[in-house]
């Protein structure tokens, strides 16, 4: 459950107790070393694969996944080697057939590897992926026709993908390669785009090690320290964040979103005056930079300073009238000072703008309700549950007005 969730580190803790209760216990030196890999501790993964391997010297699973780690770790030979053991073990293992392709192609063994893509679509006549493969081989060797024939042939293929199970369970190695189809030596740049592939994908420990080979590449890439900022931000390490997103200021002094960055992780550090003081500057280097002025207004509001906050969030709303959230806040932003009409008027503008956002008319019928206007209260508590249907806070509210009303 752990390694499904992507927490790793848990998820070694229960495979060690594993490994110490049952030591020729195949699966959890399996998993171990799975779980090594997606933590990008190799040396380590890869003891742990050829323990598994030697409790099971059969499971192609196990030479599958040790072949592609010593093909990212720059040992092709040693790679071919445990990926030929998985198809004498299993002739039909599709996976080892596609990873032996892919490696042979990387090194200029084109005909070697149009066997392998051969064997894969020979298995599975609908592997678009080695379809496609072969037509890069064949580009490659000038044979243009026949290239687009296995083009077409993939395109034509309308394959439904359900589940991603490769995906899942195992690593995506060869994109983890330090050289590029061509063997030439992947640059900064080309390790930002993995990274920010794999950001998205939320493969935050993959994202962080092509930051990590950027930043090794060219240490004075701003981006890339930008990145790792964010990344790590992403996973809640917040001082580590900072550290990074200096750096990238050092570099690159200029950069309004990185001062915008660092506000939001002052923010969730609840230093609140420094988190202003970075808004301040990311609004002088872009006075556009209307995500900027509303969180300061939040940051205003929550120290008290609500007439300032009232002040950043008509700012937001005089460069963008229809923004909802700024109408919003500024809602929460009279309820405090107690202009109950003025922030009724401003929920209203907010739900006008997004009539299905449960949490406005959550706040609407809360003002309500204080003010023991409890019918609309209760409309818009019951608008609010119709909305969402699990929005517990609103059912509470609405109960209590119910049991008001029965007592009456």
């Amino acid at each position: 459950m752990a390694f499904n969730n992507q927490d790793y580190f848990k998820a070694m803790e229960e495979y060690n107790k594993a490994i110490n209760e049952s030591p020729d216990d195949f699966d959890a030196h399996f998993n171990k070393a799975l779980t090594l890999q997606n933590l990008m501790r190799n040396e380590e993964s890869m003891g742990f694969y050829k323990k598994a391997i030697k409790i099971d010297r059969k499971n192609i699973s196990a030479w599958c996944n040790l072949g592609g780690l010593l093909a990212k770790m720059g040992e092709p030979k040693d790679a071919m080697k445990c990926l030929d053991k998985a198809t004498d073990i299993e002739p039909s293992c599709l996976e080892a057939w596609f990873n032996k392709g892919t490696l042979l192609a990387k090194f200029g063994r084109l005909d070697d590897a149009t066997a392998c893509f051969n064997a894969v679509i020979n298995l599975n006549p609908r592997d678009t992926e080695s379809m496609y493969n072969m037509g890069v081989i064949l580009e490659r060797q000038g044979k243009a026709h026949e290239a687009e024939q296995w083009y077409d042939r993939a395109l034509s293929e309308k394959v439904t993908v359900t589940d991603d199970m490769y995906r899942r369970h195992s690593v995506d190695m060869f994109s983890m390669f330090d050289v590029d189809e061509e063997g030439k030596i992947v640059d900064d740049i080309e390790w930002l785009d993995r990274g920010s592939k794999f950001q998205m994908d939320s493969d935050m420990d993959r994202a962080i090690y092509c930051f990590n080979k950027a930043i090794e590449i060219n240490p004075k890439n701003p981006d890339a320290w930008f990145a790792y900022g964010n990344a790590l931000h992403f996973m809640l390490k917040g001082q580590e964040a900072l550290r990074c997103y200096k750096k990238s200021l050092e570099l690159r002094p200029g950069k309004a979103e990185v001062w915008y960055n660092m506000g939001n992780v002052f923010m969730d550090m609840k230093q609140l005056h420094k988190a202003i003081d970075c808004y301040d500057k990311s609004l002088k280097l872009n006075p556009h930079k209307i995500d900027a002025l509303s969180n300061k207004g939040t940051a205003l509001k929550n120290l008290g300073r609500i007439q300032e906050a009232i002040g950043a969030y008509e700012a937001v709303l005089k460069k963008q009238p229809k923004n909802a959230l700024a109408w919003f806040n500024l809602g929460n932003a009279y309820d405090t000072l107690g202009k109950f009409r003025k922030a009724i008027s401003c929920f209203d503008k907010s739900i006008l703008l997004e009539p299905k956002n449960a949490e406005f008319l959550y706040n609407k019928g809360v003002v309500l309700y204080e003010k023991n206007r409890i019918i609309r209260a209760k409309e818009a508590f019951d608008k609010a549950l119709a909305i969402n249907p699990g929005f517990r806070e609103a059912a509470v509210a609405r109960d209590e007005i119910l049991k008001e009303l029965h007592e009456r």
